[in-house]
């Protein structure tokens, strides 16, 4: 009988083996940046590189609008079509950012996000809201429950734009941590990382509307990035000039979060400072598991094979390491766990560095198991040990069935 059981991947750096709320260490030096209130992350690990300020309160203005943009994709599906309501027009200051959405206008969920992410379009961020949350209150509830999941301890949340509310806020580290999660979800990190977009034309707009991201690291110009790759900005008199941004570079990506800043230009330089800090200090290193050896192992009782098992590393390592970290000190060992249980045995793929966990992940199990029984076992042997011993016995009577014959020959010979 075989078994197949496939595990799914649990990489403890992905979680977060190292505190999320922690860095790695203190700062390595101290920046000088313009925001009241910065973080930089690992988007991968978690992990906080380079923090100021970054579990104090802020208003967040239109970063808000990564939450907003990710529960709608999470909740709702692309194509969904959804209606432009009084309620979405009228409910925001109508000399703020928005796409002139028409009374009873209506647009797919798609093109809602990519309005709300790119052009920071607040009527389209309360089309989203409504659409989802069937009110903005009840929107503004499901944010603040996703942003919990998603690893923040401080924020609420009171509507799905960002324009000004007192008790609309979050933290630097929190906005990093629900960016974290979002970007996991595929739909979002393409909006996300987007220069440009297309709207097509609607039930009431004859024309297109052409959308292009507000995170100018992403643009030719003076704030350009050349690892840039997506984010968010934001900006309100009472928050500030704030930024969400991401940026890669040899296979590491970072998460700065810039809150109350004084200016734009000032928002852009400590972004590009956070990035180039943790780009130098840090590195990411891949253990591939395409070069991990399958492993086996057998379970025996009382000196038989129940079961012969064979496990697979099926995905690669991916750590976090100071930038100076000598990399030959990384091993991945196997640790077999349940061992004696074909049932719930697990190989785990253990990767250490200078002995010091860093890492584990369940590998894929391959199990043939063995029927010990005594039906299956013991009874086959007693069986053939039957058949050896009838066979036997049956040779036996053919020899002595062919001497007595030979012998009554003989005899009757002898009588002649």
């Amino acid at each position: 009988m075989r078994k197949w059981l496939a595990f799914v991947l649990t990489v403890v750096l992905w979680v977060g083996m190292i505190p999320q709320a922690e860095a790695i260490e203190a700062n390595k030096e101290e920046l000088e940046l313009d925001a009241e209130a910065v973080i930089l992350m690992d988007a991968v690990s978690g992990t906080v590189l380079y923090q100021k300020n970054a579990f104090e309160k802020e208003y967040p203005a239109s970063i808000t609008k990564i939450m907003t943009v990710y529960l709608a994709l999470e909740k709702g599906t692309p194509n969904q079509l959804l209606t432009a309501s009084d309620t979405a027009i009228d409910n925001f200051d109508r000399s703020s950012t928005h796409i002139w959405l028409d009374y009873g206008e209506q647009l797919t969920l798609l093109d809602a996000c990519y309005a709300a992410m790119l052009q920071s379009a607040n009527d389209a961020a309360n089309v989203l809201a409504e659409g989802i949350g069937g009110t903005q209150e009840n929107f503004a509830l499901m944010m603040n429950e996703a942003a919990a999941a998603a690893g923040a301890m401080n924020t609420h949340f009171t509507n799905a734009h960002g324009l000004p509310d007192e008790n609309h806020t979050t933290t630097a580290y929190d906005m990093a941590m629900i960016t974290r999660q979002a970007l996991m979800n595929e739909e979002f990190r393409t909006i996300f990382e987007t220069y440009s977009y297309t709207m097509a034309p609607t039930n009431k707009q004859e024309e297109s509307r052409v959308f292009a991201t507000g995170n100018e690291m992403m643009k030719k110009g003076k704030y350009q990035y050349e690892y840039a790759s997506g984010g968010k900005v934001g900006w309100t008199e009472d928050a500030g000039y704030t930024m969400v941004a991401t940026a890669k570079k040899d296979g590491m990506e970072l998460i700065a979060v810039v809150m109350k800043c004084s200016s734009k230009d000032a928002r852009y330089d400590d972004a590009r400072q956070l990035f180039e800090y943790g780009f130098e200090n840090y590195k990411t290193v891949v253990v591939a598991a395409a070069d991990q050896e399958p492993y086996s192992y057998q379970i025996k009782k009382k000196d038989q094979i129940a079961a012969d098992c064979v496990f697979t590393m099926e995905n690669d390592f991916r750590i976090l390491l100071d930038a100076e970290a000598i990399e030959d000190l990384i091993q991945v060992e196997v640790e077999v766990r349940n061992e004696t249980d074909p049932e719930t045995i697990e190989g785990v793929a253990v990767l250490t560095m200078s002995g010091q966990k860093m890492a584990e992940q369940t590998m894929k199990a391959e199990i043939t198991t063995y029927d010990l029984s005594f039906r299956a076992v013991t009874l086959p042997k007693i069986m053939k040990g039957i058949d050896i011993f009838a066979a036997g016995v049956f040779i036996l009577f053919l020899i002595l069935s062919v001497l007595a014959a030979a012998e009554h020959r003989l005899e009757k010979k002898n009588h002649r």
